[in-house]
Formats: C-alpha cells, sequence, structure tokens
C-alpha cells in the first residue's frame, strides 16, 4: 500500500506561511528580513536540513536502542552547500552525529547511520543523487 502524506502552507504576511500537517502540526516558514520576510521562522531550506537531521536521527535512536546500546544524549547537526545558479539547489550536506554515553560502541553507531543512510531514512534517500550526503559522527563519554 502507498503511504500518502500531506501538508499545506498558509500565507500570513510579507513572505512568512504557516505550514500545517497532515497531522495538524503547524509551524512558521519565513524568510529573512533582508529577503523580504519577518525573519520570524526557519526558512525552506533550513527546514529541509531539519528534516532530514530529524529523520535519520530518529532511525539511529531506533537502531541503538534495538541492539541495547545505552547512551545519555544525541543529537544529530547538518551543514549544506548550495549552487550558485538557481535554484540554489544543495550539492552537498554533511551530517554530523553526536551521542554522549561511557559505553557506546563505535561499531554500533557506524552501522545504525548506515541502516539510516542505505535503507531506513525517507528524507536522504529523496536527496541522494541530488546532493552528495557525507557523514562523521562523534562519541563522548560525558556532556
Amino acid at each position: 500500500m502507498t503511504a500518502v502524506r500531506s501538508g499545506k502552507a498558509i500565507w500570513n504576511q510579507g513572505l512568512q506561511f504557516v505550514g500545517i500537517s497532515g497531522s495538524g502540526h503547524g509551524t512558521v516558514i519565513d524568510a529573512p528580513p533582508e529577503k523580504g520576510g519577518l525573519g520570524a521562522g526557519p526558512g525552506n531550506t533550513e527546514l529541509l536540513l531539519l528534516a532530514l537531521c530529524g529523520c535519520t536521527g530518529m532511525d539511529v535512536i531506533s537502531i541503538l536502542r534495538k541492539k541495547r546500546i545505552d547512551f545519555d544524549d544525541f543529537e544529530v547537526a547538518a551543514e549544506g552547500e548550495t549552487s550558485d545558479d538557481l535554484p540554489n539547489r544543495f550539492t552537498k550536506i554533511e551530517l554530523v552525529y553526536r551521542v554522549w554515553g561511557a559505553d557506546v560502541s563505535e561499531t554500533a553507531l557506524e552501522r545504525s547511520i548506515a541502516l539510516s543512510k542505505e535503507k531506513y531514512c525517507t528524507v536522504s534517500n529523496t536527496l541522494s543523487g541530488v546532493a552528495e550526503i557525507s557523514y562523521r559522527y562523534e562519541i563522548n563519554p560525558e556532556r
């Protein structure tokens, strides 16, 4: 069965929209003032990077838990480079996975990241072939 996702963006003022997901959750989408927005929320490309971080982060957390890997904290950061020509699409994105915990297995973390990238993360698989996505990780014993 094919999954259907939905959402809409309702214009507020300037270049600001309120995005409403199919599940009814809202978020402000805006442009910076120098581009005609109010700067009151993340822009479109920032939201894309956040979606990528959230998608792969959920995968990695899920896989680590299934492997019974204990950790204290976790985050995923993304930095992307865009082309100079319109539509300024992402050409490179680097993901940095940071995990805190005394007994985090490097092998388990590497495998969890690889499974997210290769199999589970809808966002990274949608972007693959469009942008080069690289990653690195940091294991920190304590926060």
